[in-house]
């Protein structure tokens, strides 16, 4: 459970408690005394004096799983069905230990094997799970101040990806695209809106729903369903107001892009997704970098960068800022001023203006 090591003149002790908290200090300068502190302590939490866990329950993570499911999951989360997808990989891994059985070596173990191959992203979904499954349950009384993911951090994700195709690509890959996957395509193209603004949009305006306003032009995405939690519109272009209008209306629930199957909103398209992808020869590319091309087009076009961002529903210009690159076409006419311009500034005491500038 624990390990003793040398340093300078003094033993140490080096051991895990059972919320998953790591302690080292110093003990003494005889290595007999640090053994004897190591098995003490040893000693100590298996009798559970550290922490009361003998007082929680003897519940199992499949148990309080579907608790969870019940009382948290489906009743405050605006995307329960994707919430439900990574508690059943959880189950999947943890299911019939006990709840206060499980380390943070053992959640160090999983979150390894679950990086392999995946983003960090997805991964720090799994922990940020982890972390308020084990808070619920000591809220709720099913453990006792027992909490091993409380102190593992998440991973660096980097959201830097700026990967945008060109106008060719996206004929290319809408040409790849049919029936309602088309259409889903066509309108993140056309709005920058995300996956879960578009499943979650319906006809007609409803409370805390997105919907398509056809009299004033606008896609409504209303702050419940929004990333930054802030309400914003969005433009309708012309091409994809007449595309929604010749689309069928299949469900009485209100929403436009409805499992046939099912008859209800529809959840995942990815492989459909990935094989138009890969019909239209493209690599690299994903559903969010829709976006990406939404968002490179309007600034390569001239439109400002901080309209950009209130069309994308970014909370902060920090984000936004990475197509900056793409409409600095005033900066490349000023370099090449130099090469151009036979006055030497210096020498003629000529200096220029703005309008000089964009003459070249």
């Amino acid at each position: 459970m624990g390990a003793i090591f040398k340093k300078h003149s003094r033993w140490y002790i080096d051991y895990y408690q059972s919320d998953g908290k790591r302690v080292r200090k110093a003990v003494s300068r005889y290595r007999e005394q640090a053994e004897l502190a190591l098995k003490k302590v040893e000693v100590e939490m298996a009798e559970c004096k550290y922490l009361n866990v003998k007082k929680s329950k003897d519940i199992t993570f499949k148990e309080f799983a579907e608790k969870y499911r019940r009382k948290h999951i489906r009743r405050r989360s605006r995307s329960f069905e994707k919430q439900e997808w990574f508690l059943d990989g959880l189950i999947k891994y943890f299911g019939k230990r006990l709840m206060h059985e499980i380390t943070v070596l053992d959640i160090d173990d999983y979150l390894e094997l679950r990086h392999e191959g995946r983003s960090a992203s997805t991964v720090n979904r799994d922990l940020a799970m982890l972390k308020s499954m084990y808070s619920r349950a000591n809220e709720w009384g099913d453990m006792v101040n027992y909490h091993p993911a409380k102190n593992i951090k998440l991973l660096f994700e980097d959201n830097e990806r700026c990967r945008f195709l060109t106008e060719e690509e996206q004929n290319r890959l809408l040409t790849a695209c049919s029936g309602m996957l088309r259409m889903i395509v066509l309108v993140a193209l056309r709005t920058g809106l995300r996956w879960g603004e578009i499943v979650n949009l319906k006809w007609q305006q409803a409370p805390k729903s997105n919907y398509v306003d056809f009299e004033h032009n606008t896609f409504f995405v209303h702050e419940s369903l929004a990333k930054s939690k802030k309400s914003r519109y969005v433009p309708l272009a012309p091409s994809v107001k007449q595309a929604l209008l010749d689309y069928p209306q299949h469900s009485e629930t209100g929403y436009i892009f409805v499992n046939p199957k099912t008859n209800k909103q529809i959840v995942t398209l990815k492989k459909s997704f990935r094989k138009a992808v890969k019909k239209a020869k493209i690599e690299d590319f994903r559903f969010h970098d829709l976006r990406h091309c939404f968002a490179s087009d309007l600034v390569r076009k001239g439109v400002d960068l901080f309209t950009v961002q209130k069309l994308l529903g970014h909370s902060s210009p920090k984000m936004t800022m990475r197509y900056a690159h793409l409409g600095n076409d005033h900066l490349r006419r000023a370099i090449h001023f130099l090469d151009k311009k036979k006055v030497n500034p210096l020498k003629d005491g000529h200096y220029l203006d703005t309008d000089e500038i964009n003459a070249f």
